[in-house]
């Protein structure tokens, strides 16, 4: 495996940004999340909400590339918890994605190192993410790099009334 190169992404990755959530979103739906949405009109929609966000002080879009081109990237933002509780703020990780040839080589553990150093730096003093119960390949990874259960989200399919 060539170099990886680890970057904060730029407003013109956002077409890159889209593609992988798009990507990532299909595999989830294979492996029992959501379907993705097939309306076009949203996804140019989708694009002026990831452009904003790229601007965000707030939020972290990390492009991975190699000498081929862009690999991999991590979303994350930083959290503060309700204010009910002890004020801390938090980094969520809402996504990250590799393509598949470039799984297993690193990629997503080095994307996951640089969005902490970069939450650490913003004052979060905990991450957070989430996965699919039957993506047992990234939940090995996030084992890997120290992240452990905190809870478990349970869901049900309501009847369909008519």
């Amino acid at each position: 495996m060539s170099d990886i190169f680890i970057r904060k992404a730029r407003i013109d990755d956002c077409e890159v940004i889209v593609a992988f959530i798009s990507s990532m979103l299909k595999e989830m739906s294979d492996m029992g999340g959501h379907p993705l949405r097939q309306n076009e009109a949203f996804w140019i929609s989708f694009r002026n909400i990831v452009l904003s966000a790229i601007k965000s002080l707030e939020r972290l879009y990390l492009i991975a590339e190699d000498n081929e081109g862009h690999i991999g990237f991590l979303e994350g933002r930083v959290n503060k918890l309700y204010e009910v509780f002890e004020p801390k703020k938090s980094f969520h990780i809402s996504s990250i994605y590799v393509n598949p040839d470039k799984r297993n080589c690193g990629v997503a553990t080095n994307l996951i190192r640089a969005g902490l150093r970069w939450a650490a730096e913003k004052g979060c003093q905990e991450t957070d993410l989430n996965i699919l119960v039957n993506n047992k390949k990234a939940k090995g990874l996030y084992k890997k790099l120290g992240f452990t259960i905190f809870r478990h989200e349970m869901r049900m399919q309501l009847p369909t009334i008519k």
